[in-house]
């Protein structure tokens, strides 16, 4: 009987300790929630005091069972009156009332007259009795008050008065039966801790119905799923246990072997159980049905449609991404999105429903309807009165055929977008109260503000591709416009010196290279990509020397500084070739024909530097720090397309070098290419 007793005071402590926290995590403020956190640590510690106590209460009963017993009567009485008495807001200013007063001094003078009077042990035995008696009357006596002042909230407060009014009537009789028998019955005395937690949900059913006392308690419905399993388990490991004992009762030889079978199949059968989705499922929306007032866990659904859209990554469809996120928020398995386009609804996810021409116009008709209304459509509730004058001459006959049981309208920038049809495909069907209706309506707003930056993305990646592509034509466009400049050299020197064999030679040699572009920027055009050169190691010095000697064919010639000793870059040869050309040409068009262009070649350190200076009209500040490096801007009108320098520095940057320019109006202008040295 002791370990029955420990039992019930270790179960005593720990529920009325986890009601304590969840009494101070509510946000409510005022007296009754004091009370409450009070009375439930009185309780617990109670449940604690009398556990380490049992030993010692068979030997000595009169050492702390008064204290106990006196702490435990005072904080329940306590709490009935701080119900009754609402007005007042502060604690203190409770305990400073008269009828708190004197609970507290009864319960004072209770306890030294255990201690200094010298009572004999059957007069406090019959005195701790009496006071357990008068205590559960005058508790009988408060709850009856609770209940007539509570008025049209009795519903509400039900559960507590039953709950707390059995067990005073729990302590009459045990407290009757010993004053009768001069002994407390230890069954009686046993039993008592577990009817105190027997009546904890009855409690906490109030605390959660009753509004004006505004203790918001949560629990999590994930806690209840978990409990309400492992309660199930325990009560179906008892039913097997009994079934095995009476199995093995019933003598027969071949009991001990059913037995073992039957056990193990039992075993088996409760581990199918606590993996099993669709039964964890089944529990779930048991609990939510019949043990909530409202259907959803709003937190938790608002964070699982969150977590599912945030998980979608670059391929994945959103609009099957926001059907998932729906069809999870309903517990619903099948689905589509039917996006209106150009007056006809346009499937954008996978089709699994198949919908039949018929269906389909029957779903286009009521979007036309939905699109005023913004109603959310129970198919199978559609023959009710109030679909039938909102929605008549509307009809569903082959949408029925498909299986399609919910319409969710989408709405983006306050403009019909389209609608889901979803089904439940076997699973447990919503009916469409206000309570889903409310519910769906934030979650299509999520949805739809997602497939609106879904689609904004996708135009962002077809203005990006064009913006690609008209980047790379400009490139092209520019490469081809200094092949048409060679190919102008070659014919404006032809009538000069086309009896020159090195003429010859050079001009057949410039032909093949400016092949090799142009096959290079058609392929560019064919593949809608800017294509590379391969890089290659190759002298700066005989570069630099060829860009003198083609560049030179024009007005001011070029004036070449080259270091003593040879030194070679690692880079794509027609694109530097290009870049540093057209800076060249840049210099000589801005120059008079008696000015100077001159190219210097150096290194210094790891880097190599090649300057490129002339004595042109200059630039502006301004000019250079504005719009130099922007591409499509120019000085040279229609000659130029603005995209040069913008290439120059671009290319020089994919080297890991730097391009710098120095300018004054009138005096000339310096542009300065760093490149790294860079081992192959």
């Amino acid at each position: 009987m002791n370990i029955v007793l420990y039992i019930g005071f270790a179960l005593v402590c720990f529920f009325y300790l986890a009601s304590s926290a969840l009494i101070f995590t509510s946000k409510a403020k005022g007296t009754l929630r004091t009370v409450f956190l009070v009375t439930f640590l009185g309780t617990s510690a109670w449940g604690a005091a009398s556990l380490f106590a049992a030993t010692m209460l068979t030997r000595n009963p009169f050492l702390v069972w008064p204290l106990l017993e006196s702490l435990f009567m005072t904080t329940w009485t306590l709490l009935l009156l701080a119900m009754l008495d609402t007005s007042t807001k502060n604690f203190f200013c409770f305990l400073k009332q008269k009828y708190s007063i004197t609970v507290i001094v009864a319960a004072i003078l209770f306890n030294l007259a255990f201690a200094f009077l010298g009572l004999s042990p059957e007069l406090k035995f019959k005195l701790l009795v009496s006071a357990s008696l008068l205590t559960a009357i005058i508790q009988l006596i408060l709850l009856e008050q609770i209940y007539r002042a509570a008025h049209n909230d009795r519903w509400g407060y039900r559960p507590f008065i039953l709950g707390l009014a059995s067990v005073n009537i729990y302590h009459l009789i045990m407290m009757s039966n010993a004053l009768l028998l001069n002994t407390l019955d230890p069954v009686y005395l046993s039993a008592r801790p577990f009817i105190y937690v027997l009546i904890v949900p009855f409690i906490l059913l109030t605390i959660k119905r009753v509004d004006n006392w505004n203790l918001r308690i949560f629990i999590s419905r994930d806690v209840v799923l978990q409990s309400s399993l492992l309660v199930f388990a325990g009560g179906y490991l008892l039913l097997m246990s009994l079934t095995g004992y009476f199995i093995q009762r019933s003598g027969q030889a071949w009991s001990g072997v059913v037995q073992i079978v039957f056990v193990a199949g039992a075993l088996l059968l409760l581990a199918y159980i606590f993996i099993s989705e669709s039964v964890r499922k089944y529990f779930r929306i048991f609990i939510q049905k019949h043990f909530y007032a409202n259907q959803f866990d709003y937190r938790e659904q608002w964070l699982s449609l969150t977590m599912t859209l945030d998980a979608e990554n670059s391929d994945d469809d959103f609009y099957e991404v926001s059907l998932k996120g729906l069809c999870k928020s309903l517990n619903y398995t099948h689905g589509a999105y039917y996006k209106l386009t150009n007056g006809q609804l346009e499937l954008k996810t996978k089709d699994l429903f198949s919908l039949n021409q018929n269906a389909t116009d029957e779903l286009l008709h009521l979007s036309t309807k939905l699109a005023e209304n913004r109603w959310f459509i129970d198919v199978s509730d559609f023959g009710a009165a109030e679909y039938a004058v909102e929605f008549r001459g509307y009809f569903i006959n082959h949408l029925i055929m498909f299986d399609v049981e919910i319409i969710v309208p989408i709405f983006i920038n306050d403009e019909f977008h389209g609608v889901f049809a979803l089904s439940s495909y076997g699973n447990e069907k919503l009916a469409l109260n206000w309570e889903v209706r409310d519910y769906l309506t934030a979650i299509s707003s999520q949805i739809g503000s997602y497939i609106r930056f879904g689609e904004a993305r996708l135009k962002l990646e077809e203005n990006a591709k064009f913006a690609a592509f008209n980047r790379m034509s400009a490139f092209v466009v520019h490469d081809l416009k200094n092949v048409i400049a060679q190919i102008g050299m070659i014919v404006k020197n032809a009538e000069k010196h086309r009896d020159n064999p090195e003429f010859i030679d050079d001009t057949f040699e410039t032909l093949g290279h400016t092949k090799e572009r142009m096959d290079r920027m058609l392929s560019q055009l064919k593949e809608k990509q800017q294509t590379r050169g391969s890089e290659t190691r190759f002298e700066l010095n005989a570069f630099a020397a060829k860009l003198r000697d083609d560049f030179n064919r024009n007005l001011p010639q070029v004036d070449m500084v080259l270091p003593s000793e040879p030194i070679s870059v690692f880079a794509d040869y027609d694109r530097l070739y290009s870049i540093v050309g057209h800076l060249i040409e840049n210099a000589q068009q801005a120059t008079s024909d008696d000015g100077q262009v001159k190219m210097t070649l150096d290194q210094v350190d790891n880097n190599y530097i090649l300057t490129i200076t002339d004595t042109g009209v200059g630039m502006t500040t301004e000019f250079m720090n504005n719009q130099l490096f922007t591409p499509f801007v120019t000085t040279k009108g229609n000659a130029g397309m603005g995209v040069g320098v913008y290439e120059a520095k671009s290319y020089v940057e994919e080297l890991n070098g730097t391009l710098t320019v120095s300018s004054q109006v009138g005096k000339g202008s310096t542009f300065k290419i760093t490149i790294p040295k860079k081992e192959d």
